[in-house]
C-alpha cells in the first residue's frame, strides 16, 4: 500500500490524537492503539486516508479544508449510497461511520472498511498487462457499470437521493455554473460547448437509475487474480439519472487525444492492443442490461462527459489557486481544460459527416455490385451441379482488391475500422441490397461473428492464428449450431456439451449444419 500511499500533506494535517479519542468512543479503536495515518496519493477532490492501528485498518474520507465550491465535497451523501449499496450485496467498500462534528478533524467525515486484497490500477492504459488481460479488465468494469443500472431504485431506500429525471439539461446547467465558479479566465470552446450541449438536449431524458457520476478504471478494486470487480469507490458525485452519461464517461479516454496526458489516469486509450473499442463495450453493456444496441444519441453523452471532466480539471486547479488541492499535480490541470473542450467540439461536429465519404464509397461500389450480379448469378447457375459451385467467382474476389484499396475492409469491427455499431448499421443497410456485397468488404456471416469473439477474447496464439487470416481475407471460418433433435436456432436448446478433461476438452454432441464451411 505504500505506493499508493504518502505522509499527509501539510495542508490536510489534522489531529490524529482527537480521531483516536473519537473512534475509541465509537468502538474501532482502542486508547492503547498506535493510529498511524498516511494519504493516497490519488483522488483529486475529497482528501482520503489510510488509517492503521495494530490490528485494523480504515480508509476515512473528508472535506478538503477552506472555502468550496456550491455543493460540493459532499461526503455525507458518499456514506449514504455506500451504505444503501453494501447492503443491497453490490460490490463496496462497508461504510462504517459519518460524522458531521467539525471539532474532531476539521471538516465532515465518514470512515469505511480498507479493502486489503486487490488491485487498482492508476494508469487506464494496463501497460503492465498483456493485450488478453486489458480486455478481460475492460470488459469486467462494463459488467459491474450495467450491474449498477440495474439495481432497483426503490429497494435501496434512497428516497430524494438525485431528482430523476431531466438530468442531462441539470448537468448542463449544473457544469455550467462549477466552471464558471471556478474559472479564472475565459475560454470561448467551453462556452461554444457549454452552448451546443444545452441546444442538443437528447429527446429522452426519462430513464433513471443510480447513476455513480465518476466511473473510471482508476475508481475500481479488481480481485488479486481474477478480472472481477470486488469494489466500486468515490461515490461523490454519484445521484439518480440517465445512465449512459455513465457509460459515456468510461469511453471518454478512448476520444482524447494521444497528447493529453497531464497524468495517468487522462491519457488516451487510442491504439493500445487489447482495450476493447467502443462498439465492443457498449454491447456487452446493452447485453448485460437487456436492452437494444446500438445506444442514441451516445455521441452527445461522450460530449457532456469531456465537457463534464474539463469542468473537474479546471476546479481542481482553482483549488489549487486555493492553497487546498489535494493533487499534487493540481497545478497542470489548467493545461487540459481547453483541449478537452475542443475535442468535445470536434466530435459533435464530426459526428454529423465523417459517415458520407465512407457511405458514398460503399454506394458506389454497390452499384457496381448490381451491374455486375448478372455475371455472378450466371457464374453460380452454371456450376449448381458441379464442384465448382465451391469457388469464389473471379469478379469478387476483384471487388475484394478494389474494396481494400479504398479503405473499405473489416467494417463491421470498431477496434479496426474505428467506426461505431450505429455507424457500421448505415453501411449494412447499403451492402445488405446486394446478396455478395458483406463478402467484398470481408463483412460476412459467420466470420464476423467469429472475428468479434476472437478479437475480444481470444489469446494472443489464437489471434495470430485465425485472426489475422480473417482480417487479411486469407482464410474463411464456420459456426456449428443446428441439431437434429431440438430448435437449435434458439441457443438455450443446445443439447452439446463441453468438458474440460485435464488438459484437454471433450465435446458431446450432433451438429446438423456448418454455416461459411467449404467442402
Amino acid at each position: 500500500m505504500e505506493e499508493l500511499t504518502t505522509p499527509v500533506r501539510e495542508q490536510h494535517k489534522f489531529s490524529v490524537d482527537r480521531l483516536q479519542r473519537y473512534l475509541s468512543v465509537k468502538s474501532l479503536v482502542s486508547n492503547n492503539d498506535t493510529l498511524t495515518v498516511r494519504q493516497y496519493s490519488a483522488g483529486q477532490s475529497n482528501p482520503t486516508f489510510l488509517i492503521q492501528t495494530p490490528s485494523n485498518s480504515y480508509v476515512l474520507r473528508k472535506k478538503p479544508p477552506g472555502e468550496l465550491l456550491p455543493g460540493a465535497h459532499q461526503v455525507g451523501r458518499e456514506y449514504r449510497v455506500q451504505k444503501a449499496l453494501f447492503s443491497a450485496g453490490f460490490p463496496v467498500p462497508q461504510p462504517l461511520l459519518h460524522s458531521t462534528d467539525v471539532e474532531v478533524i476539521g471538516t465532515e467525515f465518514y470512515l469505511m472498511e480498507h479493502v486489503k486484497q486487490g488491485r487498482i490500477f492508476r494508469d487506464l492504459r494496463l501497460p503492465a498487462m498483456r493485450p488478453a488481460e486489458r480486455t478481460a479488465l475492460y470488459v469486467a468494469a462494463v459488467e459491474v457499470l450495467a450491474k449498477l443500472h440495474s439495481l432497483d431504485l426503490a429497494s435501496l431506500n434512497l428516497e430524494g437521493y438525485g431528482r430523476g429525471s431531466g438530468y442531462c439539461k441539470r448537468q448542463v446547467s449544473t457544469w455550467t455554473k462549477q466552471y464558471k465558479a471556478a474559472a479564472h479566465r475565459d475560454i470561448p470552446a467551453m462556452n461554444q460547448l457549454s452552448e451546443w450541449l444545452m441546444k442538443n438536449l437528447p429527446a429522452s431524458d426519462k430513464e433513471v437509475t443510480l447513476v455513480h457520476g465518476d466511473f473510471r478504471l482508476d475508481n475500481l478494486i479488481f480481485h488479486p487474480t481474477e478480472a472481477r470487480v470486488i469494489a466500486v469507490l468515490d461515490w461523490e458525485l454519484s445521484t439518480t439519472g440517465q445512465p449512459l452519461a455513465d457509460l459515456a464517461y468510461f469511453l471518454m479516454p478512448h476520444y482524447w487525444p494521444i497528447s493529453l496526458n497531464i497524468v495517468s489516469t487522462m491519457g488516451s486509450l487510442k491504439g493500445i492492443e487489447g482495450i476493447p473499442a467502443v462498439g465492443d463495450l457498449t454491447s456487452i453493456y446493452c447485453r448485460c442490461r437487456g436492452i437494444p444496441s446500438p445506444l442514441p444519441e451516445l455521441n452527445f453523452y461522450i460530449a457532456l462527459s469531456v465537457f463534464k471532466m474539463a469542468g473537474i480539471a479546471q476546479g481542481i486547479y482553482a483549488r489549487h489557486l486555493l492553497g487546498n488541492a489535494s493533487a499534487p499535480k493540481a497545478a497542470h490541470f489548467n493545461q487540459c481544460v481547453e483541449p478537452l473542450a475542443k475535442v468535445a467540439l470536434q466530435l459533435v461536429q464530426r459526428c454529423h459527416i465523417r459517415l458520407l465519404p465512407v457511405l458514398s464509397q460503399v454506394q458506389q461500389n454497390t452499384d457496381c455490385f448490381f451491374r455486375q450480379l448478372k455475371e455472378v448469378a450466371a457464374y453460380y447457375s452454371k456450376y449448381a451441379q458441379s464442384p465448382q459451385r465451391w469457388h469464389t467467382p473471379k469478379i469478387i474476389e476483384d471487388l475484394k482488391i478494389k474494396a481494400k484499396e479504398a479503405g473499405l475492409w473489416n467494417l463491421f469491427l470498431p477496434a479496426v475500422s474505428g467506426l461505431s455499431q450505429l455507424d457500421y448499421a448505415h453501411i449494412a443497410e447499403e451492402t445488405g441490397r446486394c446478396l455478395f456485397a458483406s463478402e467484398v468488404f470481408n463483412c460476412q456471416a459467420p466470420d464476423t461473428g467469429n472475428m468479434e469473439v476472437l478479437q475480444m477474447f481470444g489469446s494472443e496464439e489464437q489471434k495470430r492464428k485465425w485472426l489475422e487470416p480473417l482480417l487479411r481475407g486469407e482464410i474463411r471460418s464456420c459456426f456449428c449450431m443446428t441439431e437434429p433433435d431440438v430448435a437449435s436456432s434458439d441457443a438455450t436448446n443446445m443439447e452439446c456439451t463441453f468438458q474440460r478433461n485435464e488438459d484437454n476438452y471433450i465435446i458431446n454432441g450432433k451438429k446438423w449444419w456448418s454455416s461459411g464451411m467449404y467442402i
